[in-house]
């Protein structure tokens, strides 16, 4: 078979290839958590009747996502446990203290997924292990997946996530003398990522 045969076939191939609907084409890509387009907050009850708020400033983390096969998304996060903010400076010293989360020792909260289920069109259900005061406990929470952007340029193609699950904080040791703080700790997660300097995932 001649050249210029065997490049014009390979020059067909690749112009189908083009025209193939994204299904075919999909690929995972890496993306980075953006912190000035995420919140990392919490809330629980306090004597069952004042529900107190606050966030986590400091955190970062990746997330592997293929957006036509979301069963395949890996992730992993940390918070500095340091930057928690509860609008109330003389709380947020308590909250660092070893009765809470004990910053000197366990400087870090930390999820790692472990496996993914489609719940919908737009919804996973996102299991892993999750790391408090150096206790770890296996968790699972539905992810809304807010959406898709391909921006371009410097940021890339952009993604956004919502979660909203609860945890008994006495599962990671957390203020176990505390009886007037309710037990249970709503997390509230709104998580935007980008692909801006990672690579595609084959």
């Amino acid at each position: 078979m001649g050249t210029r045969k065997v490049i014009f076939i390979l020059l067909n191939v690749l112009s189908l290839s083009l025209l193939l609907p994204p299904e075919l084409w999909s690929q995972s890509m890496l993306f980075r958590v953006r912190k000035e387009d995420s919140h990392v907050a919490f809330s629980v009850y306090k004597w069952g009747v004042f529900k107190e708020e606050g966030r986590f400033k400091d955190f970062g983390g990746t997330v592997e996502f293929d957006p036509q096969n979301p069963v395949t998304t890996k992730v992993d996060f940390a918070i500095n446990a340091s930057s928690i903010d509860s609008r109330n400076p003389d709380r947020d010293g308590a909250l660092r203290s070893q009765e809470f989360f004990h910053v000197t020792r366990y400087p870090n909260l930390r999820f790692t997924g472990t496996a993914v289920r489609e719940i919908d069109k737009s919804t996973i259900l996102v299991e892993g292990n999750l790391t408090i005061r150096g206790v770890t406990k296996r968790v699972e929470f539905p992810v809304k997946v807010s959406g898709v952007h391909k921006a371009g340029g410097q940021l890339g193609t952009l993604v956004g996530f919502e979660s909203t699950f609860a945890i008994n904080r006495e599962d990671f040791k957390v203020a176990e003398r505390w009886d007037i703080i309710g037990k249970e700790v709503t997390i509230h997660l709104i998580i935007g990522a980008g692909s801006a300097s990672a690579t595609a995932i084959r």
